[in-house]
């Protein structure tokens, strides 16, 4: 796993991801270490996010492949990719059924998406970087 070269180059750091579920401390301590140079409340605004895409994409995929982090000028992108098999579910958020995951997602956001495309589905969410 590269450290913070996202961070320095603006590019893409991966951690892959796969059926065995890791633990989201785990991938909250990656996620630090991988935003190490990054303002303080950024990165706690991203590990929200990435705690809950991570959460989700185990309880709606077979198998997410990698969550990605990209630093870039004025943001910061966080990824998770999985297969297309299934379907995230896609509610309003301003009124969740089961919980306020992507409500808080979405607030904590600059805008946020799902794409499907090459036989595959990734589900982003874009935060505001503190310069």
């Amino acid at each position: 796993m590269a450290r913070d070269q996202a961070a320095w180059t603006g590019e893409a750091a991966d951690l892959p991801l796969g059926r065995q579920r890791p633990s989201l401390a785990a991938v909250r301590r990656w996620v630090r270490l991988e935003l190490v140079r990054e303002d303080a409340d950024a990165v706690a605004d991203v590990l929200l996010v990435v705690n809950e895409l991570v959460s989700n994409a185990y309880r709606y995929t077979s198998e997410p492949s990698f969550l990605r982090v990209v630093v870039e000028t004025s943001r910061i992108r966080v990824e998770i990719a999985h297969d297309a098999r299934a379907n995230p579910p896609l509610r309003k958020v301003s009124r969740p059924q089961r919980g306020y995951g992507l409500v808080l997602v979405a607030r904590l956001s600059d805008r946020w998406g799902v794409d499907r495309a090459h036989g595959g589905t990734v589900v982003w969410a874009d935060l505001p970087r503190v310069l």
